[in-house]
């Protein structure tokens, strides 16, 4: 056992990070609405548009626990600040590129770069929290990042309208907004003692991920990727198809939607997930995230209207708000990797979905536009019965501990 003494974040250290997450998504999103119009504008076919996304996330793949496992070593604020300055470089040269191979160039340097956000800034979670708060910390940073989502594909799409560049420039500026707040106000966090002698390489600690007590939870956030990315490639496509919509009038029916399924996955990120899991555990939320976004997957298939295809992604989405933070506090606690490695990992298994969730999407939607919600469904429910069925062999590792009186 290490020391009694635990890291607490600051009320300042926590509003900084949380502003940091949101202003990271926001830019993000930013450029949503007008990436792939700009990108053809440049030249670039449907199918080299769809290799920008893959080539952006499979470099993410590769260095996120790379990132992390350099903020164990050298600190989390370093790394972070490489992330966003990496950011603001990547969104410049693709608003200045003119060429496709420029914008392959800004894409892959800012899916190397940007990797090293994310993973840090939930590790550094993973230091400043008691267990008991760690989940709560968790849905804080799952709120920033979605409330900046939701955010940011609405002022892109009114910044387009003057110019298809203008979002990857206010974009950057957000990012280097970010460095300088993060830097100036964010402390950098005291690491556990007694650790480090203790972790593994990376190699042994990528093959524990793969074979190791926590791998069915890699797995849960490959699939809820996998079916996530699938859902967003897809359902501008079904809405136009399913609810015989004008271009228009889908935009306008995806935008409703994005901000309903926001709002409720900000919700439940910032106000209730702390509170579930500390009282159910994150095991049971987690099987119960993958079962509530399965069915509302399986709902989609049914849409006839805009309002029921919000009320069910919303559905979905809320799902994965309940499962996503409940994966990473648990990896919090229960790594002996290292937490900024041990996040990394898990957000190259994202990556991973990310990569493999739009591939799938894409292909099997002609062979019937339902098809791509009930297999993520599919996914989802093969994961928790997997879960289940570890559980019912004693195969689960050993449970978090409890905060004390409960």
């Amino acid at each position: 056992m290490h020391a009694p003494a635990q890291p607490r974040v600051t009320h300042r250290g926590a509003i900084v990070l949380f502003m940091a997450i949101f202003i990271v998504m926001m830019g993000f999103g930013i450029v949503l609405p007008v990436l792939q119009f700009y990108a053809r504008t440049v030249g670039a076919t449907p199918f080299q548009i769809g290799l920008l996304a893959t080539s952006y996330a499979f470099m993410q793949f590769l260095f996120a626990p790379l990132w992390g496992a350099a903020s164990d070593r050298v600190g989390r604020k370093p790394v972070f600040s490489v992330g966003l300055l990496g950011y603001a470089i990547s969104f410049v040269l693709f608003g200045l590129s003119h060429q496709v191979w420029e914008l392959f160039l800004a894409r892959i340097l800012g899916g190397i770069l940007s990797a090293a956000t994310l993973p840090t800034a939930m590790a550094y979670i993973g230091d400043t929290t008691s267990e008991e708060r760690r989940g709560g910390g968790m849905g804080m940073m799952g709120a920033a990042m979605g409330l900046g989502f939701t955010i940011g594909p609405g002022v892109g799409g009114v910044l387009g309208r003057h110019s298809l560049a203008l979002p990857f420039f206010v974009g950057a500026a957000l990012a280097l907004a970010t460095l300088a707040l993060s830097w100036g106000a964010l402390p950098e966090p005291e690491r556990r003692r007694g650790s480090s002698a203790a972790q593994p390489s990376r190699t042994d600690a990528i093959r524990l991920a793969l074979g190791g007590p926590l791998a069915f939870y890699y797995l849960a956030t490959l699939a809820g990727a996998f079916a996530l990315a699938g859902l967003e490639a897809t359902y501008a496509l079904f809405a136009q198809d399913r609810l015989r919509l004008s271009s228009a009038a889908g935009a306008g029916a995806i935008g409703v939607v994005f901000v309903v399924v926001g709002l409720v996955q900000a919700a439940i990120l910032g106000g209730l997930v702390g509170r579930l899991i500390n009282r159910w555990g994150e095991e049971r939320l987690v099987r119960g995230g993958l079962v509530l976004a399965a069915a509302g997957y399986l709902l989609i298939v049914l849409t006839h209207s805009v309002a029921t295809l919000a009320i069910y992604a919303a559905i979905a989405g809320a799902g994965h708000s309940l499962m996503r933070p409940s994966v990473a506090s648990l990896i919090s606690k229960r790594t002996t990797s290292g937490q900024g490695l041990s996040i990394g990992i898990m957000d190259s298994f994202d990556s991973l979905g990310r990569i493999l969730g739009p591939a799938w999407s894409g292909w099997i939607y002609h062979l019937g536009i339902g098809l791509p919600y009930v297999t993520a469904a599919i996914a989802l429910l093969l994961t928790a019965a997997a879960s289940v069925a570890a559980v019912g062999r004693g195969a689960e590792v050993a449970p978090s501990p409890r905060p004390s009186g409960e």
